[in-house]
């Protein structure tokens, strides 16, 4: 099966409205995955090598690696024909890469880079390109301790992207490339930045909220994170409870004033399920489909043997009854390490409901969870699930050891019933969203109290661990007029992702496990013989939160 499909796993966070027609991919062998003696359809030059991508105990693909003891450096290129600007004159170029902590270069060099052709790919006009080094630097600074035993938390799967304004209308092909010219590792050990999985998407209106300087508009800017919404267009929405909305498809009969229901949300029509935050974004665009892949198990638990793509893994329905229903069978949409290998168990696909809350209401009661969870404030197994369909565990396993090491290269393994799941930050969640550090964090998932989890940047630059000015609770929770209550993860810091349940928990989706205070399964137990601390104690604002 071609691996074109696994590039609706990477698409953009935010969407125009009125998005429309499906996004396609114009890179061919996006995968590297065809050739002889080397990939279809690209150049490499110098040092560049096409070979087996991942370590050796990784469910490794095909890609391109590019050694940093290279002085010469190298580069992989593609040239893509056929553009047509009046389908859209943004184009944006992805990848996905993993630079090991032994990789180093010389002046900045590594580089994302799209270069302009007119006459079928012959005339040169233009380029443009954005050095990325700088990128693999912050990671390194920021989430080292989130790796296993608190190190080399920044050697993980991240995607670098690049968009751009056709310059002229005679643009009809470009030239995609990533590219380095002075290789400075001083040894060969783990010193490879690997390369794969090529996306170039061309679009009516660009995803990061640029503007077309021609174009005979004027968006509304939200400061906070630089995003455009045309004027007008939110009124199209309708509302579905909470920060949710919906956009009709009005071409296929859908009422302008009032959603299905039950309203079904798939990766078909997930470009208009919108959540409020400090902006509209699309949470589930690009994460409702995964792959097993051979190793796997299906839900029947038969080992698999071949790549099989899986167009349901997350499936989200609104019934009306104020709840979000989220149907998952938890096969991760990222690379993994190779189960059984890194621990015993595989990774199975397994169908799971989850409920979220619409409204989610605080918890007066709230108990938070201590250093050893003696008090049962965050129960065994799943606490939350991530926007892949992935399910967030707190951080212990089942001795009570803190159970954030051991974890594959984007902070995942499966438990003893071979359900995947994140203790932790899981870094590689993030590749919808570039999230470069440079503005807030995008949206990771939900707890199961309905309150969203948000990933590491309060702000630009900061994390929200080490924020000064909005600092989190024991609960890592905060609030802000844009979010309201939410959570931030804490690379590095206990308690990881979350601290218990700031607001009121669905019963329905705590699986066996001690519920707050040691009440056992369901998570409805009492408040135990540990009194919370107050809700202001490790910063943060205190309970209940501002009046409007």
């Amino acid at each position: 099966m071609s691996r074109l499909f696994l590039f609706f796993v990477f698409l953009g966070l935010w969407v125009p409205f009125g998005a429309g027609a499906k996004e396609v991919n114009l890179v061919r062998n996006p995968g590297f995955e065809s050739g002889e003696s080397a990939p279809d359809g690209y150049e490499l030059q110098g040092a560049a090598a096409w070979g087996r991508v991942g370590g050796g105990d990784e469910m490794a693909s095909r890609g391109i690696l590019f050694p940093g003891t290279a002085s010469g450096g190298g580069a992989v290129a593609q040239k893509v024909v056929g553009l047509d600007p009046a389908k859209g004159r943004w184009v944006t170029f992805r990848f996905r890469g993993r630079a090991e902590d032994g990789f180093a270069i010389a002046d900045d060099s590594l580089k994302i880079k799209i270069e302009f052709y007119a006459k079928g790919g012959s005339n040169y006009l233009d380029c443009a390109s954005r050095p990325i080094y700088a990128e693999i630097e912050r990671d390194r600074r920021d989430f080292t301790a989130n790796g296993n035993h608190h190190r080399n938390g920044a050697s993980v799967w991240r995607t670098y992207e690049l968009e751009e304004l056709l310059p002229f209308p005679e643009v009809d092909a470009v030239r995609v490339s990533v590219v380095y010219a002075a290789g400075a590792s001083t040894s060969s050990d783990h010193a490879t930045f690997m390369i794969d999985d090529f996306s170039l998407v061309q679009r009516k209106a660009s995803r990061t909220g640029r503007v077309d300087p021609a174009a005979a508009q004027t968006p509304d800017q939200s400061a906070a994170q630089g995003r455009a919404v045309p004027a007008g267009e939110e009124k199209k929405l309708i509302p579905l409870g909470g920060r949710w909305y919906y956009e009709p498809d009005l071409a296929a009969g859908e009422s302008p004033t009032a959603a299905p229901v039950p309203l079904t949300i798939t990766e078909e029509n997930a470009e208009r399920l919108f959540y409020r935050t400090d902006r509209l974004v699309t949470p589930f665009l690009g994460n409702m489909t995964a792959w097993l892949r051979p190793g796997h198990k299906d839900e029947q638990g038969n080992v698999v043997t071949q790549d099989r793509f899986v167009p349901d893994n997350v499936v989200v329905l609104f019934r009306g009854d104020g709840f979000l229903t989220l149907k998952t069978k938890g096969i991760p949409n990222h690379p993994t390490a190779q189960f059984p290998g890194l621990n015993p168990s595989y990774i199975q696909a397994r169908t799971r409901t989850y409920r979220l809350p619409l409204e989610p209401t605080l918890n007066p009661q709230a108990v938070p969870m201590d250093d050893s969870d003696r008090n049962g404030a965050l129960p065994m197994g799943p606490i939350g699930v991530a926007i892949n369909g992935v399910v967030f565990f707190n951080p212990f396993d089942a001795g009570m050891r803190d159970a954030s090491s051991i974890m594959d290269f984007c902070c995942g393994h499966p438990a003893p019933d071979n359900q995947y799941h994140y203790h932790k930050y899981p870094i590689c969640v993030n590749t919808p969203f570039v999230d470069k550090g440079d503005a807030p964090s995008g949206i990771l998932g939900f707890a199961f109290d309905g309150l969203p989890i948000y990933g590491p940047y309060q702000e630009a630059g900061v994390m929200a661990k080490d924020s000064a000015t909005n600092p989190l609770n024991v609960f890592n929770a905060c609030y802000d007029e844009a979010r309201g209550w939410h959570y931030h993860v804490t690379p590095g810091k206990f308690p990881y992702l979350i601290g218990g349940y700031f607001a009121k928990v669905e019963a329905s989706n705590v699986m066996q496990g001690r519920g707050p205070g040691g009440g056992g399964p369901g998570g409805q137990g009492g408040p135990g013989g540990f009194p919370p601390p107050p809700f202001g104690e490790g910063g943060g604002r205190p309970f209940p939160p501002p009046p409007d």
